[in-house]
């Protein structure tokens, strides 16, 4: 099958694919899978690249790489630079600091074309991610599509250099492998698997392959069911699909083989053929501005909601996105792409100038990195000073009930600042070694100095961040405490089950660890449990029973279990409210606050321990240091309460100290 200049069918199919990843984005809930558009694209690209290398080869007998790396050089480069210099200038004017070193990071990241392994490696779900979703997050496929551009036309190449038959093999080979590696990694790593290249290979490679085709000779009304039916399964994909759909893996496969579909039966001249649809004006318009579109919509949806207060209706951010596209391509795509002066010239004229580019855009990010870690020290050495201070009413004394306590000094001070509560890690522990899943460290005082005893804190993050609170109340009790936690996994007998693939294989080892390392110090006398609240991800699961289930296996020599409640939870944008309330002079804690009702969730942790019996069951609840019968405030006593969404501060975590020692006491 040949590609031309223009393929009506495959503009209308860009359209398409742009739309739906628009809408997805703008109106989640009118279209949740329309992220399988980004598929889409990956096929056309596949079709296109495959189509040009192919023809090359048949043509010379060989690839020239340069040539072909300047061609799509000219043809990628220039509006993504253009948009990403915006993204890096719209960061500096209008994003809170406290996000510039990982907006920055991921500027350069998307300049470098490695915006895929850069959200990869920091196991970002697209969909539900801790972090704030930058302006460039996007470019992740983008960045598969260059590296694709960078290997694709080498294995060819290689392969044309063998034999040309050899090409179909070697195509096949690879696609094949990349499919089975999608299934299985999607499966046991499903957030990194979504953004890696080796899991989305296949689908460039199932275009490329449909390029290998001879031209069909089915007849049109044939060919008009396939496009139907090509079309039906993206629509499919589109409606159906959603957060929790397992992705890429074999699902992809629907929206991949309807897009296939839909380029191979081409334009069926057939009445009732979507033929007359496609041709339309405006449908081969987007078709034609889909690059500027996908690369525009993003960033403009990212930066209103920190430009405008109020935000900015979507459908006003459409028609600037169509707008920029258009503008773009006209006075920067086209120029660059269609004229003579670089496309009669050795590759160098045009590789040459878009390094030159590219390098300048990522000097504009790495001097707003610098800015921030400059920013970061001087809020660091004020927040030493302050703390060293040790003021009146600091952190949770300004909410001790039993001695009211109020400090117009720390009125609009916070400490520390969002941004450098980023950039700490959690309290010390003192690493004493691993064994399997387990990550031992220790708290409290000395080993040969603990004279009140050996405690162990047990659970998830939301155990170890409770680790710079009981150190204090360790040392004042001259307790050895041991840390043993697990991101994401409680000490539970079926939370486990609700997970899957090596997640799931690592928290139930690190279960079964746990209780075999209490076994095998029955000198611990004392667990302290602690786990993020909000239920088990699986509907089906009963988080209460497995928490019960999984402490009464406990040994013997455990005599006392203290369960610390779940801190309250605030919503994900509560850093840029702090932030910018520091800036305009305002009561951070006041103006950001979050309603008691939606931050705290429940804890099955607590239900739980009223549930145990035949164990002595200590509940210290410490939510009333964080909120007030209606509101939970993220400042309290000029501290800043939480690092992210969720876990605390050190600081403010040290000032808990002596009121967790207290309600361990009462207990």
């Amino acid at each position: 099958m040949n590609a031309t200049s223009v393929r009506p069918e495959i503009q209308a199919l860009r359209a398409i694919a742009v739309g739906v990843v628009v809408v997805c984005h703008f109106w989640p809930g009118a279209l949740p899978g329309g992220f399988v558009g980004v598929d889409v694209f990956f096929v056309i690209s596949g079709f296109l690249i495959t189509s040009h290398l192919l023809r090359e080869v048949e043509r010379t007998g060989t690839i020239s790489l340069p040539g072909f790396w300047a061609r799509r050089a000219r043809r990628i480069l220039p509006a993504a630079l253009v948009v990403l210099a915006f993204c890096a200038a719209g960061t500096a004017l209008w994003v809170p600091d406290v996000n510039w070193e990982q907006f920055f990071a991921e500027i350069r990241a998307s300049a470098f074309y490695v915006q895929n392994w850069q959200l990869a490696h920091s196991a970002v779900d697209y969909f539900a991610q801790g972090e704030s979703p930058s302006p460039v997050q996007h470019f992740w496929s983008l960045s598969a599509e260059e590296q694709f551009y960078l290997l694709w036309p080498v294995l060819i190449l290689i392969a044309a250099a063998i034999h040309r038959r050899a090409i179909a093999i070697v195509l096949g080979a690879v696609t094949i492998a990349s499919l089975v590696y999608s299934i299985t990694k999607t499966a046991s790593d499903p957030a990194a698997a979504y953004f890696i290249t080796p899991t989305r290979a296949w689908e460039f490679g199932f275009g490329g392959l449909l390029a290998m085709l001879r031209p069909t000779t089915v007849i049109a009304p044939a060919r008009a069911v396939v496009t139907w039916a090509g079309l039906a399964a993206i629509a499919y994909a589109c409606a159906t699909f959603s957060a929790r759909t397992a992705f890429p893996g074999s699902a992809a496969l629907v929206p991949v083989l309807g897009s296939c579909a839909v380029i191979w039966a081409a334009m069926p001249d057939v009445r009732w053929a979507p033929t007359k649809v496609y041709a339309l004006k405006p449908v081969q318009y987007i078709g034609d501005i889909s690059y500027g579109i996908y690369l525009w919509h993003w960033p403009l949806l990212i930066f209103a909601s920190y430009a405008f207060v109020s935000g900015v209706p979507r459908g006003i951010l459409l028609v600037v996105t169509l707008l920029l596209s258009a503008v773009t391509k006209r006075l920067v795509e086209d120029p660059i792409r269609r004229g003579r002066f670089l496309a009669k010239r050795p590759p160098r004229f045009t590789l040459v100038p878009a390094g030159v580019a590219t390098a300048l855009v990522i000097a504009a990010s790495a001097q707003g990195s610098a800015q921030f870690e400059k920013q970061v020290q001087q809020a660091e050495r004020a927040t030493q000073a302050i703390v060293a201070a040790n003021p009146r009413c600091f952190g949770a004394a300004a909410h001790d009930a039993h001695e009211p306590c109020t400090n117009p000094a720390l009125k609009y001070k916070v400490v520390p600042t969002p941004a450098e509560a980023h950039k700490r890690r959690n309290f010390p522990c003192h690493l004493i070694g691993q064994q399997g899943y387990l990550y031992i460290c220790s708290f409290g005082v000395k080993q040969d100095k603990a004279t009140g005893g050996q405690v162990a804190l047990i659970g998830d993050s939301h155990a170890a961040h409770w680790r710079a609170a009981l150190d204090g109340v360790a040392k004042t009790k001259k307790w050895f405490g041991y840390s043993l936690s697990h991101t994401g996994c409680p000490l539970s007998t079926t939370v486990p089950d609700a997970m899957s693939g090596n997640e799931k294989k690592e928290c139930a080892g690190w279960n079964k660890q746990v209780v075999a390392f209490l076994k095998s110090r029955p000198e611990v006398k004392t667990v302290i449990f602690s786990a993020i609240a909000g239920g088990a991800r699986d509907a089906k699961i009963d988080p209460v029973a497995g928490y019960v289930g999984a402490w009464k296996k406990l040994p013997p020599s455990v005599e006392r279990i203290i369960v610390i409640r779940d801190t309250p939870q605030v919503v994900g944008d509560t850093d840029d409210c702090i932030t910018k309330a520091i800036s305009a002079k305002r009561q951070a804690g006041l103006a950001c606050r979050v309603r008691r009702s939606s931050a705290l969730k429940p804890d099955p942790e607590i239900a739980a321990a009223r549930q145990l019996r035949g164990r002595n069951v200590t509940v210290a609840d410490m939510t009333r240091f964080i909120c007030d019968s209606r509101w939970c405030l993220p400042v309290i006593g000029g501290v800043l309460v939480y690092k992210d969404q969720n876990h605390l501060t050190e600081v403010f975590g040290k000032t808990l100290s002596p009121y967790l020692a207290h309600a361990i006491d009462q207990g």
